[in-house]
């Protein structure tokens, strides 16, 4: 599946993003979440949000407390954070999470330093100077 840079909020730097969805993911993605004021959020765009995150190439995390190098298809995130942006409580962000994983749309790691995800099912990017970028952390 391609999707096509619109106005969405993948990395500014990106064209498009190819990737490999399951039939259970993407019914998952076209579904909602209720957050914590009772308001419906579509799972594409939760998922897309963190997406947004995602380094293009090798670099420094920002915004972050404990910043960390990030590998090209990397993201660092935080619970905390996700729960004050997504308007829900850290367990229901977890859960998400764990739900995302068991989709395989993201790998978590979480360590003392800091907390970093993968997205297994993006296959590659095209950059707008026009570079295609194949996942380098897809095993």
């Amino acid at each position: 599946m391609n999707k096509e840079k619109q106005s969405s909020m993948y990395p500014s730097e990106t064209v498009s993003m190819s990737f490999r969805f399951s039939g259970k993911a993407l019914q998952w993605l076209h579904g909602t979440t209720t957050d914590d004021g009772g308001k419906e959020t579509s799972n594409f765009t939760l998922f897309d949000d963190l997406l947004s995150g995602m380094a293009l190439a090798s670099c420094e995390g920002s915004g972050f407390r404990r910043p960390l190098v990030l590998s090209a298809g990397q993201a660092q995130y935080s619970e905390k954070q996700l729960s004050s942006r997504w308007n829900m409580g850290r367990k229901r962000v977890r859960n998400l999470l764990a739900t995302l994983t068991e989709l395989r749309l993201i790998d978590t790691h979480r360590s003392r330093v800091a907390s970093v995800m993968t997205f297994p099912c993006l296959l590659e990017w095209e950059t707008t100077d026009g570079g295609i970028i194949s996942n380098p952390l897809l095993s």
